[in-house]
């Protein structure tokens, strides 16, 4: 299942959501990404089609990836395999993302481009300006273990530091102290801004 579109595919329709959080499953559907157990990789929900409980009581969704067709939808475990989507690095806020962290990096094949877990083991920060990221982000790609270099356009970055669901193992990285604000600071020297933290359980009161 080739699904290399996928994040372009949410790029086209926005690419950065307000974030806006209502009652109406429609509403709520593009908040969220799922890992698919064909490709290990996390893509865009599109529709919610169904939902069950597994026979341990879990919470289970039918979901349909955003972009495509009936044929992909696949039964996804909520707990395990559902959570916020991830965001798309812009180049004023590279500042975001730290060694140690967890994120969702582009990783592209002969055969395939699609989006795993990663963690930044080192960023090479280096002076820029709003419109263009010239910073290095070396990652370790969590599902074959490799490690690459890679700009900006290959990053999303968590809402939260959660820990990924095949990284049990790796120790939560130190928080560095936050920076005073700047007016008219650029690059990797901006202040990093509040973000939204929702809950994943949330979802599940969208059912009875």
């Amino acid at each position: 299942m080739d699904r290399s579109s996928n994040r372009e595919h949410r790029d086209n329709q926005d690419r950065r959501a307000s974030g806006k959080r209502g009652p109406d499953i429609l509403e709520w559907k593009w908040q969220f990404e799922a890992k698919s157990k064909k490709d290990l990789a996390w893509h865009d929900v599109g529709t919610w089609v169904n939902f069950k409980y597994s026979g341990t009581r879990e919470l289970e969704v039918l979901v349909r990836y955003a972009g495509y067709d009936k044929v992909d939808e696949e039964w996804v475990n909520v707990k395990n395999e559902m959570r916020e989507r991830s965001i798309p690095l812009e180049p004023s806020q590279c500042h975001k993302v730290k060694d140690g962290d967890l994120a969702v990096c582009l990783q592209e094949r002969d055969h395939y481009a699609l989006y795993f877990d990663a963690r930044v083991v080192r960023i090479q920060r280096r002076q820029h300006d709003v419109t263009d990221c010239k910073c290095i982000f070396t990652v370790r790609f969590l599902h074959d273990n490799s490690e690459e270099e890679i700009d900006w356009k290959k990053v999303y970055y968590r809402p939260t530091q959660e820990e990924s669901v095949v990284d049990h193992n790796t120790p939560e990285p130190t928080k560095e102290p936050k920076r005073p604000k700047q007016e008219e600071s650029v690059g990797c020297h901006s202040s990093p801004e509040p973000t939204k933290e929702p809950s994943l359980s949330d979802i599940e009161n969208l059912w009875p």
